[in-house]
């Protein structure tokens, strides 16, 4: 698995948490895609126990701290506030959607990753509500989960092509 994604120089990572507090609240899962269509989900079985989460993760970190492959997120302070909490430092070029598609529209009030990718890829995504169904996040089935993070990051990925391709054409 990591020498498929080792070969990418352009990741994607997107996180689900039990919260938005990264102090008080814990990473539930870590969604990585590199190509369209693409991805995986590591579903943390220990979410709640920081150093056995980040033992678990042990076999991505050397793809996380190589400063050779871009990673990409959407509103990356979130997710890096999350990874600084497990000790998990993010090296690297970083970049973010979000900023980029306020880069390309500022004066659009909302540059949230469902909002942008219909507006700007005509893809109606699920939203995190409606993958919930009123459960805990970590009642969800992890097929479900898979499915809802894959495709987040996959539409991260997408959105992120798309957004650089209009920003250098502008």
């Amino acid at each position: 698995m990591a020498k498929v994604i080792i070969k990418q120089k352009i990741l994607v990572i997107d996180l689900e948490t039990t919260g938005l507090d990264p102090f008080t609240h814990h990473i539930v899962s870590v969604a990585i895609s590199g190509e369209k269509g693409k991805g995986f989900n590591i579903v943390l079985p220990f979410y709640k126990n920081k150093a056995k989460a980040k033992e678990f993760l042990q076999p991505i970190l050397p793809i996380l701290e190589d400063e050779t492959i871009t990673k990409v997120f959407h509103n990356a302070k979130f997710d890096l506030k999350f990874f600084h909490q497990y000790g998990i430092e993010i090296k690297g070029e970083i970049r973010d959607t979000m900023i980029l598609d306020y880069f390309l529209d500022p004066n659009r009030k909302t540059h949230g990753l469902k909002e942008i990718s219909e507006f700007r890829l005509h893809y109606h995504q699920i939203f995190f509500e409606e993958m919930r169904k009123g459960r805990d996040i970590t009642e969800v089935p992890k097929e479900e989960l898979t499915k809802y993070a894959c495709e987040d990051a996959d539409l991260t990925l997408q959105l992120y092509h798309y957004l650089n391709q209009q920003l250098n054409h502008n």
